[in-house]
């Protein structure tokens, strides 16, 4: 699955998931374990159903294509709601200082409070380069400038994106997978050396995130460089972190290929 509609799908089914729990997936003291497969390529014509089921704690989800009488799965997984331990409030006051006061806007959030016209994590870190992250819009840049350490960590702050940040004082957890899938895409091009019409393919993903970090907390996102030579298929290992605590973790596979042979798999 090419990685943009592959992220588009988690969304729609993350909401759809949340929509049939009456909103479990998004409350700050519940965790999410997700869990996802990408088996084939979605197309811009035929219908996309998506489907939720399960039961318990852990929901089955599937996002299912016709195209020319042929229905297939695009994108199947699941999303387990674990109670979240008080992790997040710890963290709070030692990032407090460094946050600037959220500028108020027309309505209210939840619980009374103001939505935030102005993200303040935007205010604390610079975007990073829209063309690392395939980015036309500075507004939908969801990662501050890279840093790296000497043994190879690198680490961006994640920024709040107008079109996906939800209203009020909680983040969605579509927030975190996408800055997960704009680091991957920035890694591929520091880290690994691709061009920058490398396609990218999306194999598997899997997470281990708070379901609803506050959505004043600082967040960042990191990845160290493995040892040995980048391949074609490659596992990026991603922290999530609000000061010294870690939140979380995704895990993105993906496949990279040139342009010619991406269009040669695509006619195959």
């Amino acid at each position: 699955m090419d990685h943009l509609p592959g992220n588009l799908l988690v969304a729609g089914l993350l909401g759809l998931a949340g929509d049939v729990t009456g909103g479990e997936l998004r409350r700050p003291d519940r965790r999410l374990r997700l869990g996802f497969a990408f088996p084939a390529f979605g197309e811009l014509e035929g219908d996309v159903e998506l489907h939720c089921g399960g039961a318990g704690d852990t929901l089955e989800l599937a996002a299912i294509q016709s195209v020319g009488g042929t229905t297939r799965d695009i994108c199947r997984g699941t999303v387990t709601v674990l109670p979240e331990p008080a992790l997040l409030e710890p963290v709070l006051p030692e990032v407090a200082a460094a946050t600037p006061a959220a500028e108020p806007a027309a309505g209210s959030g939840r619980g009374g409070t103001a939505t935030l016209a102005a993200p303040a994590e935007r205010a604390l870190a610079a975007p990073a380069d829209p063309k690392l992250v395939h980015r036309a819009d500075l507004s939908t840049v969801m990662l501050g400038a890279p840093t790296e350490t000497e043994d190879g960590e690198i680490t961006c702050a994640v920024l709040r994106c107008p079109a996906l940040a939800a209203p009020g004082d909680l983040r969605d957890p579509i927030e975190v997978i996408e800055a997960a899938r704009q680091l991957v895409l920035m890694l591929g091009h520091l880290a690994n050396g691709h061009a920058f019409d490398t396609h990218v393919v999306w194999i598997d993903l899997a997470a281990d995130i708070p379901a609803a970090p506050p959505a004043g907390l600082p967040l960042r996102v990191s990845w160290r460089r493995p040892p040995g030579k980048a391949r074609p298929r490659t596992a990026f290992d991603m922290g999530l972190h609000a000061g010294a605590a870690d939140l979380g973790t995704v895990r993105l596979v993906t496949h990279t290929m040139s342009p010619a042979a991406y269009r040669k798999v695509r006619s195959a």
